[in-house]
């Protein structure tokens, strides 16, 4: 997965139990990090179907949005991260995965910051995210369905 990211433009910020925050446009700017996630995603499908087939489900979630990001920490343990609603909604976009089983989710934030839309695009309606008052537009991406 990590070669994926940063094929892509990005880097994994963190790993988490059995998932992964990757991150693009932080901390240097990415004018097309929205399509540098997808292009990630796609690439992480490509690869853990050509290793693993139908034997590993996996799911993406895919947000974008304005985030605090910096070094935290004190007492000798210092780490670069990010803070922020953002964050939150692409793990809580991901966590949908299991509910919709879709490969890949992406919200209509993340939508908007595209440049155009990708092909087989299904929305997967509103729904309302752990934390959040109101409900989140989702679209699963079907050409990532086999992964």
């Amino acid at each position: 997965m990590v070669p994926a990211v940063l094929d892509a433009g990005g880097h994994v910020n963190k790993f988490l139990g059995d998932g992964a925050l990757a991150i693009f446009g932080a901390p240097n700017d990415l004018s097309d990090h929205a399509e540098a996630a997808l292009r990630a995603a796609a690439l992480i499908c490509r690869l853990i179907d050509e290793r693993f087939g139908a034997a590993l489900r996996i799911g993406i979630g895919i947000n974008t949005g304005v985030v605090i990001a910096g070094t935290v920490g004190g007492g000798g343990k210092l780490e670069f991260t990010l803070i922020g609603d953002t964050v939150n909604v692409a793990s809580r976009v991901e966590q949908l995965t299991k509910a919709t089983g879709d490969t890949v989710l992406l919200n209509q934030q993340c939508l908007d910051a595209l440049a155009s839309p990708p092909p087989a695009l299904t929305d997967r309606g509103l729904h309302v995210l752990k934390g959040k008052t109101a409900p989140v537009q989702v679209f699963g991406l079907s050409q990532y369905s086999s992964c």
